[in-house]
């Protein structure tokens, strides 16, 4: 640059143009971003999980994560697709999709224990005052009671609720929360005069249920959201109702010692399928549209049955060890025994096998033959080994 006659002149040829540096330079960054993401997305750990199941699927990639735990003793865990938590008698933990620890909250329980559904969980003490909602990204709200709390369940929509014994006239209370923008508001509350055992949210969120026990066995009560009186309620009195699930559809599951029973929205309820004597081991009601049981057999072994909300049987299969864990969730069974893990479809066809789960206890489907199989220090999610693949 010189100046002539007070004007300033530029010559191109003796000071180059930084505007291709910054052009460069600019270039670099972009670069180094968009390998990031591409990273991140091969990862799984910057998509949320319907995109991330996606890209596995577009990929063909098979992916296996490792976790390892450090809550305390009394391990629970819930599997979120996306992410896994786990609780102890220390706090919880989330462990994204690589198995790397994401967020920690440390907190004593005496006796934790976790709820969940979708990407929604609810860690609680059992008997004691503390609760906490968990996602992907960690605890994302906390809501401490004056009541001990019995149970938590989860919905779908962000709808949660938490059952705690009453007070005064009172023996328990049920309160239904709707988690909105990180902040759980409560939609309805409902108090009985008999011991509050836990709840259940339909799909919808406009039905809830409330287990009670009375003087004359049990005794499920059913509210309908815009309503301040109950819509019905149906009483047990042949035996223990120990849980229930409402279905996709709306219909309600009551898992008896003895039975299934189907529960109308007006309390109306039938016997739709009959235990026979059998010794019921394993259950769970997470399907969505159907339930998945298993029954022992005296010596070792069993069998395992799947039925849909009419009591129709889906599938049925001889085990031949001793079940550990058994869950379900959208077309998929987790069967964890003591020789490994296999994953079934809702008429228990084989989709995969994982032997080497053997050590773990507790276990989750993931859709297709992927699973995570979770232990008291460690986990793994196993996916890609297809049903008869050997190693």
């Amino acid at each position: 640059m010189s100046a002539v006659g007070g004007a300033k002149v530029k010559y191109d040829a003796a000071e180059p143009k930084k505007a291709p540096v910054r052009a460069v330079l600019s270039a670099i960054v972009l670069f180094a971003v968009a390998a990031a993401l591409i990273a991140g997305a091969v990862r799984g750990e910057l998509l949320p999980p319907g995109l991330a199941r996606a890209w596995d699927a577009l990929t063909g990639r098979d992916r296996e994560a490792l976790f390892l735990f450090e809550d305390g003793f009394d391990d629970v865990f819930a599997d979120l697709g996306s992410a896994v938590v786990s609780a102890g008698t220390l706090g919880v933990a989330v462990y994204g999709r690589t198995g790397g620890e994401t967020a920690r909250e440390s907190f004593a329980m005496a006796n934790p224990a976790i709820a969940s559904k979708g990407a929604l969980a609810v860690v609680y003490d059992a008997g004691g005052r503390s609760v906490k909602v968990v996602d992907g990204s960690g605890v994302v709200a906390s809501l401490p009671f004056e009541r001990a709390v019995v149970s938590c369940s989860v919905g779908s929509g962000g709808i949660f609720a938490v059952t705690t014994r009453g007070t005064g006239g009172y023996k328990g209370r049920v309160e239904f929360f709707k988690l909105t923008g990180g902040v759980p508001e409560i939609i309805y509350d409902w108090s009985s005069r008999w011991p509050v055992l836990g709840a259940a949210v339909s799909r919808s969120g406009k039905l809830f249920a409330a287990l009670t026990l009375t003087a004359q066995g049990g005794r499920i009560v059913l509210m309908e959201r815009r309503l301040e009186e109950p819509r019905g309620e149906y009483v047990h009195q042949d035996g223990t109702i120990f849980e229930m699930t409402f279905m996709d559809s709306g219909t309600l599951i009551a898992r008896a010692d003895k039975e299934l029973i189907s529960i109308s929205e007006n309390g109306e309820g039938r016997i739709i399928y009959d235990f026979n004597g059998r010794e019921l081991d394993g259950y769970s009601g997470d399907g969505g549209a159907f339930v998945v049981m298993h029954f022992a057999r005296p010596g070792g072994g069993g069998e395992l049955v799947t039925v849909d909300e009419r009591g129709a049987e889906l599938g049925r299969l001889e085990t031949s060890s001793g079940l550990v864990w058994l869950s379900a969730s959208g077309d998929r069974v987790a069967v964890l025994q003591s020789d490994g893990l296999d994953v079934y479809d809702r008429e228990l066809r084989l989709a995969a096998s994982y032997p080497e789960a053997s050590g773990a206890s507790a276990a989750f489907p993931r859709g297709g033959g992927a699973a995570s199989a979770l232990g008291a220090r460690e986990g793994r999610v196993l996916s890609g080994k297809k049903a008869g693949a050997g190693g």
